[in-house]
């Protein structure tokens, strides 16, 4: 009769219906232009990063610096993941950036009061403790110098500070003459803390070359897939 729909045969006994094929739309390839202009964003997020903090060395801009930081490594890695979107290139990224959020401000920091610092007196004004996951507690101490003199930044943990008991006492402490950089205790280890700057120059090398490395490969692939689509045509 007209007007009636054609009805579909049902299945055999035993015969499962396939699956429906779902086309996936080809993902969109950069211009070789838009690559390149990408590459150097990217490759240049690590001389940011450490710039900013180069600057956090001093306590007064740390959270202002480690803020723009963080998100100038969020920055790069998705741009990673556009310039590469596979998957060792993004895990990659991911770990030199934590790496390069991790060592600046110690390394440079300790780089600058092994050449500067000079041995100070100073006495415990008052004591805070803090507890870690592990239970363990660990003290800061506000101190102030025996001359009477300003000292910036004027806290120190480590040895020498122990609790409450200590207020009161005098202690030495490595002061930075331009109070930049906070005090540290006379038993840092500036030398071992120092050689960070080295692995940090290492980490923005190794991240250049990961840019690199990305960039040359897609800009190769899409030079092949222009390549075949001018051949079919």
């Amino acid at each position: 009769m007209a007007g009636r729909k054609k009805q579909k045969r049902p299945l055999a006994e035993g015969v499962v219906k396939p699956p429906k094929r779902v086309r996936g739309r080809p993902a969109p390839q950069l211009s070789p232009r838009t690559v390149r202009r990408a590459a150097w964003l990217v490759g240049s997020v690590p001389v940011l990063m450490v710039g900013l903090l180069a600057v956090a060395t001093n306590p007064d801009y740390q959270v202002l610096c480690m803020i723009p930081a963080f998100l100038a490594l969020s920055a790069g890695i998705i741009g990673m993941g556009l310039l590469r979107p596979k998957g060792w290139v993004i895990l990659l990224a991911v770990l030199f950036g934590v790496l390069l959020m991790v060592l600046p401000t110690t390394s440079i920091r300790a780089q600058l009061m092994a050449r500067r610092a000079v041995e100070t007196e100073v006495v415990i004004t008052d004591a805070h403790s803090a507890k870690d996951r592990s239970g363990r507690v660990s003290w800061t101490c506000d101190i102030r110098r025996a001359d009477g003199q300003p000292l910036p930044h004027g806290q120190v943990g480590g040895f020498g500070c122990s609790g409450r008991s200590d207020i009161g006492d005098t202690m030495n402490v490595l002061v930075d003459p331009a109070g930049w950089a906070p005090p540290v205790p006379t038993d840092e280890d500036l030398g071992f803390l120092g050689t960070g700057v080295y692995v940090t120059a290492v980490l923005v090398a190794l991240w250049g070359l990961l840019t690199l490395a990305a960039t040359r490969r897609t800009l190769r692939e899409t030079a092949a897939a222009g390549g075949a689509r001018g051949r079919k045509t």
